[in-house]
């Protein structure tokens, strides 16, 4: 069986976890630290978030789908169990980009395979969310795994409000009794998502003004990134800035 782990939880709840989210967000996508990124998102999601029972993350090179992160080998078997079929809420969450949420798994029949297995662990809900780094577009399903409906309920409505207005940076979601753990996984999604706004407005300066594409202007914010050895993160902020005070009148 694979090995998992778990860590001492810190003493502000879920603050690893809203801190992953973000410097994953300016981190490239390619990064050597992007495997450690995923491990620990998905311990500190097991971990300081009580209606999840088990975690993983999926990713997709090619055709193949893969666990690359899980809390438990409970969480890999219902995994498994999609990549079997082809078919499930995480692999739909890779294909479209967006949240897949199941308050009820004995509802569902659109994944028998993912049903039968989770309902033979016992498992009643889950909710896979894409995780995005530096490029802006997702490179993992965050899968989140529950026990229990009723405690999964909020999580699910908090997690699809955050995407819902993601696009609007300032707009704040409505939160509903969410615990520490629920609150920190929300405000990391939502830092995530300014972050990602910072940095798709720096490659629209940097196609602007050096004349390229938006592969090459990636191409430059990460060589710049990587020759002062700082995120993604501190260099679109400093070419936004700079752009600021050059169209600033004098």
């Amino acid at each position: 069986m694979a090995e998992t782990t778990s860590r001492p939880r810190p003493e502000q709840p879920g603050r690893d976890l809203a801190d992953d989210l973000i410097a994953l967000a300016g981190t490239p996508d390619d990064d050597s630290t992007v495997p450690a990124m995923l491990k620990s998102i998905t311990q500190s999601a097991a971990d300081l978030l009580p209606p999840v029972s088990y975690a993983s993350v999926t990713v997709h090179d090619d055709d193949t789908y893969a666990t690359v992160a899980m809390s438990s080998d409970l969480a890999l078997a219902v995994d498994e169990a999609q990549y079997a079929d082809q078919a499930g809420p995480c692999l739909e969450t890779l294909r479209t980009d967006e949240p897949t949420a199941l308050p009820r798994i004995d509802a569902t029949v659109r994944w028998p395979g993912f049903r039968a297995e989770a309902m033979r662990l016992g498992l009643r809900a889950s909710l896979s969310i894409p995780l995005f780094a530096g490029r802006g577009t997702p490179i993992a399903a965050l899968n989140l795994y529950g026990h229990d409906t009723d405690t999964m309920a909020p999580l699910i409505a908090a997690v699809l409000a955050t995407f819902e207005n993601s696009t609007d940076v300032g707009a704040e979601p409505k939160l509903v009794d969410l615990e520490p753990g629920p609150l920190a996984l929300v405000g990391g999604l939502i830092g995530a998502f300014s972050v990602r706004a910072d940095i798709q407005q720096a490659l629209g300066v940097l196609m602007a003004t050096e004349h390229t594409s938006a592969d090459g202007a990636y191409a430059i914010l990460r060589s710049r990134a990587a020759a002062t050895n700082v995120s993604l993160t501190v260099v679109a902020d400093s070419l936004l800035a700079k752009a600021g005070d050059e169209d600033r009148p004098l």
